[in-house]
């Protein structure tokens, strides 16, 4: 009798979550976490679609502007396209094998440095990032900050901007002499 108890006890709740589990993968929206699952596979499917429909589009819309510049050019033109498409082709291979040398220059740097080096590089990393993030909440206030004036205050900035151009320009420029 007291193992049955047990075995009840204990297994009243397996089986629960054992059904809970069942409705939930028959409709994951049953459950919280199963629905949030599903909200954000959808999304992420979404725009794993919308990214290579795009892509598409860009590249069909190149390839076809491309041919259209083939059928259009004259023998001339097609050599120097020709060549142009060699240079690039080149220089692709180039910035390519710049690319892999300065990520294996890297690499070893951060392998052959030690701990204090390291410190030392991942302080330099803080500090650029800390330099790029002040620079993008500058420009996003600045843009705020133009979004919210008033359009006599934009005006006043317009004009004080064209003075600050003016006296540069005047600043910059070498006076003409005169002629003898």
């Amino acid at each position: 009798m007291l193992s049955i108890r047990k075995i009840a006890l204990l297994g009243l709740p397996l089986m629960t979550l054992a059904g809970g589990a069942s409705v939930a993968h028959a409709d994951p929206c049953l459950s919280l976490t199963g629905c949030l699952e599903q909200d954000a596979k959808s999304q992420l499917d979404s725009a794993k679609s919308s990214v290579k429909n795009t892509g598409s589009q860009f590249t069909s819309g190149m390839r076809d502007q491309a041919k259209q510049r083939w059928n259009n050019a004259t023998e001339a033109e097609r050599e120097k396209l020709l060549a142009k498409g060699g240079a690039l082709t080149s220089q692709g291979a180039n910035a390519t094998e710049k690319l892999n040398n300065a990520e294996k220059t890297v690499k070893d740097r951060w392998n052959n440095a030690s701990q204090t080096e390291r410190e030392k590089i991942l302080a330099q990393r803080d500090k650029l990032t800390n330099a790029t993030n002040s620079v993008s909440n500058a420009e996003k206030n600045a843009k705020d900050r133009w979004n919210n004036a008033s359009e006599s205050t934009k005006n006043a900035w317009k004009s004080q901007k064209d003075r600050v151009k003016s006296d540069l320009k005047d600043a910059t420029s070498i006076p003409s002499l005169p002629s003898l």
